[in-house]
């Protein structure tokens, strides 16, 4: 008998899930052939943080063996976004990788090994790897293999005081995992938890650019303005750039699976073709030379800061400039080629 496969929230006063929310959640569970299990209760009296711990057992005993995807209640899910059920088993343990922003430390410093090393030492359990730590927004699992798990988290519970410091959720589950099930852990793509506060441009942007936001801290503000479900054509998150509208006339219903937007200036070309294409692969050329140069960017060829207008083109795409690919070309009679990486 196949697994019954549940999305589960803990959606506890005060923070209500907004109706747009909702309505993403359900739309998403019939897409996927799931069922949405709102916890509006408590299942503990302890801090949010270790509410989650108990969610694996509260779904086993309401719906049985179960692959279930938890999530916090301030996410959006887009209304073309695949099934993370079908990318994972329920023997794996899925998970999206916390850190999402070049701006942050990426090396393995930083906040989330200090986190991980804490509750380690709380827990008296060796710290997973710095870039382990998870984005705790989504967990994806099946509830017969990871119960145990859960139990065994739990039981740091009234040793470590119910402390709720130090990325409490994320650090406990990612350091257990990392001792109890190290060949398990998988990490699915950046698309499916892109956190709000680490792309603030997208936060204010009403069109999704990704499959799901999270709406972390004070992005949650933009979270009702949101819209989750694609349109027909699709909107664009820069709708006044008239290349990308010829483009879309012009493709039709068959995109390519590459296009060269030329020399790089401004994203919104790519930013656009990105958004509405998720699999396409867009090319461009970087050249700092003055003769490659609209003039609006002569001034930073002048004042030897061009690289700026790259750096700003690539966190403007965000995670979506996975997809984009560097051609360089050094001057006029150089050959063009893809950057190395």
């Amino acid at each position: 008998m196949e697994m019954k496969r549940v999305i589960a929230v803990l959606d506890l006063p005060p923070r209500r899930a907004s109706q747009n929310v909702r309505e993403s959640y359900e739309a998403a569970a019939k897409r996927w052939d799931a069922d949405v299990l709102w916890i509006d209760e408590h299942l503990q009296p302890v801090h949010p943080f270790w509410q989650k711990m108990f969610v694996c057992d509260h779904v086993h005993s309401k719906v049985g063996p179960s692959h279930v995807l938890q999530l916090d209640n301030d996410m959006l899910i887009r209304s073309d976004c695949p099934s993370p059920f079908d990318l994972l088993t329920p023997k794996n343990f899925g998970m999206v990788a916390e850190r999402q922003s070049a701006n942050n430390r990426i090396d393995n410093g930083g906040w989330q090994q200090r986190a991980q090393e804490i509750w380690a030492k709380r827990c008296a359990v060796r710290p997973a790897p710095t870039w382990l730590h998870p984005n705790g927004g989504l967990y994806l699992y099946g509830s017969e293999m990871y119960g145990p798990m859960f139990a065994r988290i739990i039981r740091h519970l009234i040793p470590t005081w119910g402390a709720s410091d130090q990325a409490t959720d994320e650090s406990l589950i990612v350091n257990q995992l990392y001792n109890d099930h190290p060949g398990y852990i998988k990490f699915l793509p950046p698309d499916f938890n892109v956190s709000m506060i680490y792309s603030p441009a997208w936060a204010i942007n009403p069109v999704m650019q990704s499959y799901v936001y999270h709406f972390v801290g004070r992005s949650k503000a933009h979270i009702d303005a949101c819209h989750w479900q694609r349109r027909l054509p699709p909107e664009l998150p820069f709708p006044g750039n008239a290349q990308t509208q010829e483009l879309i006339q012009q493709w039709g219903d068959d995109p390519p699976a590459q296009y060269d937007i030329g020399p790089i200036f401004t994203p919104q070309l790519s930013a656009n073709l990105l958004a509405i294409n998720p699999d396409l692969i867009v090319t461009g050329q970087w050249s700092d030379r003055p003769y490659r140069l609209d003039r609006r960017m002569l001034s930073h060829t002048v004042t030897g800061s061009s690289h700026l207008v790259l750096t700003r083109f690539l966190l403007q795409l965000g995670i979506n400039a996975r997809r984009f690919r560097l051609r360089v070309k050094e001057d006029i009679n150089a050959t063009t080629q893809l950057a190395g990486t």
